[in-house]
């Protein structure tokens, strides 16, 4: 099993020995965004709510004191109100908590199987796993069988110690699965396999029926 959560959209996270999952999803899971003048946040892609910002997968970030540290690819730190993200990034912008308007994409929560993990590279040609961080998931688990997350659409996962969670949908994966981020290389095989041969999809989002704490090392059953 692996756990990641990511403090600020579509920058890097922090692998976690526990997550605190609520009803909102993975506590402070995306709660941060870069916010452009017009509102749009920062993102891999354009679209109506997301705007391309170049390089956001160079940065990290973690919690320190209750807020996001984000580490610039120079190993300097930047915090909320820091002068220095407009100038990184463009005029206007800032580092901002979530407000009305979810950070979140399409779920609370997303999942993966490690055979899927397997599986996918296999599709890709190569000789190891498709590393997850292309794939940005919350919760990694160990599986037998090659996409069987995806049979549990519309079914309960529960997981020893409380926590409860109902899969709703297979993700359909975008543009940023193959871009460079800290660790990794540029990959556009990566989407172009997806589309071929999975649907565009890979992974599952699952919206929270009991919150709880999820730690490394539990048991899971589907229901």
């Amino acid at each position: 099993m692996g756990l990641v959560r990511f403090p600020v959209k579509s920058m890097l996270g922090e692998e976690r020995e526990s997550l605190v999952v609520d009803g909102r999803g993975v506590a402070g899971d995306r709660l941060w965004a870069l916010r452009h003048g017009d509102g749009k946040l920062g993102s891999g892609k354009n679209s109506r709510r997301f705007r391309h910002t170049p390089g956001m997968l160079e940065y990290s970030a973690v919690y320190e004191d209750g807020g996001p540290v984000v580490t610039a690819p120079d190993g300097e730190t930047l915090r909320p109100g820091d002068p220095r993200v407009p100038e990184l990034f463009g005029a206007g912008v800032e580092l901002a908590h979530e407000a009305e308007v979810s950070h979140q994409d399409a779920g609370a929560v997303s999942l993966v199987g490690t055979a899927s993990l397997r599986a996918f590279g296999e599709l890709l040609g190569d000789s190891e796993p498709v590393d997850v961080r292309r794939l940005r998931k919350n919760i990694v688990l160990g599986t037998d069988a090659p996409w069987i997350e995806e049979d549990w659409v519309g079914r309960e996962i529960a997981f020893d110690g409380g926590l409860r969670l109902r899969v709703t949908k297979r993700i359909e994966r975008c543009v940023m699965t193959t871009q460079a981020q800290r660790g990794l290389p540029a990959d556009n095989r990566v989407l172009k396999t997806l589309t071929a041969s999975r649907g565009m999809c890979v992974g599952v989002y699952a919206d929270v029926v009991t919150p709880g704490t999820l730690a490394l090392g539990e048991r899971v059953s589907v229901e």
